[in-house]
């Protein structure tokens, strides 16, 4: 088995060489680079559990809304992550960022947004959100416009739509290919509309699909951390501008630290300080410059 794991390990970095390479070679053969990846991904990085879930939808569909009410279901709903995809991350980007799939702990939770056809169907279980196609064009717009910087009209994007010119193809297809397996007892198939009208009762049936005890006093955080508003007060955990960082390893509301003075004292060793104060008197000091909060106010600072 270790000997078999290592070979696997092997395969996967050589691939992830060979797709880097490709990919940096010209525009017009990155789909090769996808392809690489992808095989590489579910192939060898890939290694099912039974109470794997997946969350997947057509972009722009309650992707987010469904990875925080599984978060909420399967933890005790603290916000202590960096992003959303820290505990529910992208399937398909583990391909590009490496993620060690196997350090998350079980239940693990992914996000998708890949087609019935394409999605690796093993053990595990595989919740699919359907919205009005209408909303979604709408709602895709405006994200390409804002993560993406499109600058084309909405009818321009919406003929585009129709024909399936955009990211993750044609929504008919995507919700066509899930549909037409939604009696598969490892599918549950739920519409956005009706998770908008009832939430709780959405939720009683996505927890039941799980497999997962709720207790009814859990219910109202529940409820009011996967509603809208709270959603939007935290929105840095969920936005896909963010995520990227996140993989990135930038750190979260960090760029605003503490605002006080003195937080040097903390840090400086005394040989720092007296190396900082030899080189202000150097640089500075025949200014009459001074940071002391009473001093600059008599030298108009």
């Amino acid at each position: 088995m270790i000997l078999v794991d290592w070979v696997r390990r092997l395969l996967s970095r050589l691939l992830w060489i060979l797709s880097t390479a490709v990919y940096g070679c010209a525009f017009a053969v990155r789909g090769v680079s996808v392809a690489i990846d992808y095989l590489r991904l579910v192939f060898l990085d890939y290694k099912s559990r039974p109470d794997d879930i997946f969350i997947v939808t057509y972009p722009r569909s309650g992707t987010t809304w469904m990875q925080m009410i599984l978060y909420q279901l399967t933890t005790g709903g603290e916000m202590r992550m960096g992003h959303i995809a820290e505990v529910c991350p992208w399937f398909e980007r583990a391909a590009v960022n490496r993620r060690d799939l196997e350090k998350l702990p079980s239940p693990r939770i992914f996000k998708s947004h890949l087609a019935y056809l394409f999605m690796p169907k093993r053990r595990g279980k595989y919740i699919y959100i359907a919205r009005n196609g209408k909303d979604v064009a709408v709602s895709f717009f405006h994200f390409y416009k804002s993560h993406f910087r499109y600058r084309g009209s909405f009818d321009r994007f919406f003929k585009d739509f129709l024909r399936g010119w955009v990211v993750y193809g044609s929504w008919f297809q995507h919700v066509r290919g899930w549909w037409k397996h939604r009696n598969r007892p490892d599918v549950l198939f739920l519409k956005y509309e009706d998770m908008i009208a009832d939430l709780e009762g959405t939720i009683g049936k996505i927890a039941e699909f799980c497999g997962l005890d709720v207790p009814a006093e859990e219910m109202p955080r529940i409820l009011e951390r996967c509603s809208f508003h709270y959603m939007k007060q935290h929105e840095m955990l969920f936005d896909h501008a963010t995520e990227v960082m996140w993989e990135r390893g930038f750190t979260m509301n960090s760029f605003l630290r503490k605002g006080r003075v003195g937080d040097s004292a903390a840090y400086f060793t005394a040989e720092q300080d007296a190396a900082f104060d030899h080189a202000f008197d150097r640089r500075l000091g025949a200014l009459g410059l001074s940071f002391d909060a009473d001093a600059n106010s008599r030298c108009g600072g």
